[in-house]
């Protein structure tokens, strides 16, 4: 995250650089100031480069730069300069979030289990979800998930017994909170339950739900979009951090394995 900080902090000091290149209008000449083409070009194909990387074609970031921001005059740079430093903003708040964390953590034993809370309906979601656990480095024997044979709960064992058994454990919850979630008696009830028995919890919201839709029900600081490129950086971090992984995913290996993640469950949203 620090070189991401960099890396916007450099592009938010080389559009200052390219305003410095306007040419004032000579006299009885109507129009907006334009600065160097040349210069703007370049800035323009790495701000671009860079929210497409980080934040995500879809992110409104990009789409408001990429509308707004194209033509070297001196009003769509300062647009285009607002835009990033609203980005550096929020990473600052990301990162100050994951150091808060981080701190708070070092206090916390270290946890042992994953449970997903989740609606049957889902399980190509969730699938896709326990991919990206066990990618970060999560054992398979560390996530605990009903719906699915080796994650769940072995034949012969009560259901309702097992599931309190894991909840009273060092495990850290999440919530994946879709409208066939609302729509189960069975999931709110486990909702309610793992909330006041666990210690660790991580709201994650798919589309079409958004936050506002379930603002009330559930605290959501710590929540993320499923797609958020910026909150599943964070999502990693936690991870790490709440089970103390020694060995972590390299940078570029963590960004193929997110892309292909969000790809892929992007696809899953008309049908979940």
């Amino acid at each position: 995250m620090t070189a991401q900080l960099d890396k916007i902090q450099k592009l938010i000091d080389n559009g200052n650089s390219v305003l410095k290149t306007h040419k004032p209008n000579a006299p009885n000449v109507i129009g907006f100031a334009t600065c160097n083409l040349e210069l703007f070009t370049t800035w323009k194909i790495q701000a671009l480069s860079f929210l497409k990387n980080n934040c995500g074609l879809s992110s409104p970031y990009y789409t408001e730069f990429f509308s707004k921001v194209s033509t070297p005059h001196m009003s769509q740079i300062n647009i285009g300069l607002g835009i990033l430093k609203a980005v550096l903003e929020d990473f600052n708040e990301t990162l100050d979030y994951s150091a808060s964390n981080q701190s708070t953590n070092s206090n916390i034993k270290e946890l042992k289990k994953i449970f997903i809370s989740h609606a049957t309906k889902d399980k190509v979601i969730i699938e896709e979800i326990i991919e990206l656990l066990e990618s970060i480095g999560v054992e398979s024997e560390q996530i605990f998930c009903s719906s699915f044979e080796g994650y769940g709960i072995p034949l012969g064992e009560n259901f309702l017994e097992k599931i309190r058994k894991e909840l009273s454990s060092d495990v850290l919850v999440l919530f994946v909170l879709t409208e066939n979630f609302y729509e189960s008696k069975v999931c709110l009830c486990e909702m309610g339950a793992a909330w006041a028995l666990s210690k660790q919890h991580i709201p994650i919201v798919v589309p079409p739900l958004s936050y506002s839709d379930i603002q009330g029900v559930i605290p959501l600081t710590q929540g993320l979009i499923i797609n958020d490129i910026t909150k599943l950086n964070s999502f990693k971090e936690r991870i790490e951090e709440l089970f103390k992984f020694k060995n972590k995913l390299s940078f570029s290996t963590w960004e193929r394995k997110r892309e292909r993640f969000i790809r892929d469950v992007e696809t899953h949203f008309s049908v979940s």
